[in-house]
């Protein structure tokens, strides 16, 4: 009797502090299993990769080995450096390839310290364009050794955006070769996909999801998460160079720290106690209020739920259109021709709306279909593309 051709998908989740474990036989969806296993690290060192390998034994010792000898690895997005570099166009077999190592090593001082796959998007005569992706190297050695201790094969080594969008490519093969910005809303955040050509070249992440799109009122995007950060950081710079007073982003509760030297959180900083025994007086910004907006500018308050659905729904319209005018390195290469968003299909409607009032805007927003709604593989694209490792576009591989 034939083996059975397993293929196990595993996958760091630091959104939601999971390792997952997702095994198909074939290509047949219903015999999908989907296995979680949490774990309590803050931080990518030696603790998290030891949690790591305790999860790769336990998920050996519960599965038949012969079915978990070649697995798929997915790195969270936020493990994984993206960028476009320009270098120009010199003949001869691997010269572009010298010149961009000889522009990757300026640009970045822990360059021998990246594991570094490239693509060429766009060439000519002058000028090659080039997407990276980037991954240190002890993260990755880390992970070989583990699967290496608990004997499985690493087939491919990619990360979240790209296995989401090779898992749409797969349910929808006309994106194959496509340049789009694609959407995947899960429950409680949102992934946006830069894809060139159907490549993915670029990913940026929202703190909110279906929870927030479900939500039974209308919510000012100004509660949902500070994304006014870096406005009030270069305040606090000014404020620290100009007057050597400090302004403190605030957190979520509204709790302020004058003690933390340097603190990642808020960039607070104390008093340098050699200089003064007096502090200095902190002038604070709050904000976390909504944006009170001049009359003209409001909109209608909506009375049904489908109303409040899609205009909580154009937060999301309003971030793709926002990034589609905002990176320019990335559309000076192909802009995206429309919006290929994953959400359910009782939601579905928010898309008819958004593509009526979109006219102005030039971009179409599509669903993503899935057969069946399946929600194993709709809440888990990530996951389900890592089932088609050859797929993976190899620039987007390590």
């Amino acid at each position: 009797m034939a083996k059975s051709n397993y293929m196990t998908t595993i996958s760091i989740d630091t959104n939601n502090s999971l390792f997952h474990f997702y095994s198909m036989v074939g290509n047949d969806k219903k015999t999908i299993r989907h296995r979680r296993k949490s774990y309590a690290a803050k931080k990518l060192d030696e603790n998290f990769f030891y949690k790591f390998n305790a999860a790769l034994k336990d998920f050996s010792a519960r599965t038949p080995s012969e079915s978990i000898r070649k697995v798929s690895i997915i790195l969270p997005d936020s493990m994984v450096l993206t960028d476009t570099i320009r270098v120009p166009t010199i003949k001869g077999v691997g010269q572009t390839q010298k010149m961009l190592d000889v522009t990757l090593g300026g640009l970045y001082s822990n360059y021998n310290d990246l594991q570094i796959s490239a693509h060429i998007v766009a060439q000519n005569k002058q000028y090659s364009t080039i997407a990276i992706a980037a991954v240190q190297k002890k993260f990755i050695s880390s992970i070989y050794a583990a699967c290496s201790e608990n004997k499985m094969l690493v087939d491919t080594l990619s990360f979240a955006s790209a296995s989401t969008v090779t898992a749409a490519t797969v349910l929808n093969p006309k994106l194959k070769n496509a340049s789009y910005l694609f959407l995947d809303i899960k429950d409680i955040y949102s992934h946006f996909s830069f894809v060139v050509d159907g490549k993915v070249i670029g990913f940026y992440s929202l703190p909110f999801g279906l929870e927030f799109l479900r939500s039974p009122q209308v919510i000012s995007e100004d509660m949902l998460f500070d994304h006014s950060y870096a406005e009030l950081t270069v305040l606090n710079a000014k404020e620290r160079a100009q007057s050597q007073t400090l302004s403190t982003m605030p957190t979520f509760e509204n709790v302020l720290s004058d003690t933390a030297a340097g603190s990642e959180e808020g960039g607070n900083v104390s008093a340098d106690q050699n200089d003064s025994d007096e502090l200095s007086i902190q002038k604070i910004f709050f904000n976390k209020t909504p944006r009170n907006l001049p009359k003209f500018m409001r909109r209608d308050v909506p009375d049904t739920e489908d109303a409040i659905a899609y205009e909580n729904f154009r937060i999301f319209v309003k971030w793709a259109l926002s990034l589609i005018q905002n990176n320019e390195k990335i559309t000076i290469i192909r802009k995206p021709e429309f919006v290929c968003v994953n959400l359910p299909s009782n939601l579905a409607y928010v898309l008819d709306m958004a593509n009526a009032e979109s006219k102005e805007n030039g971009i179409m927003f599509t669903r993503l279909s899935v057969p069946d709604d399946d929600p194993i593989i709709a809440s888990s694209l990530e996951l389900y593309g890592g089932q088609f490792p050859s797929q993976i576009n190899p620039g987007n591989k390590f």
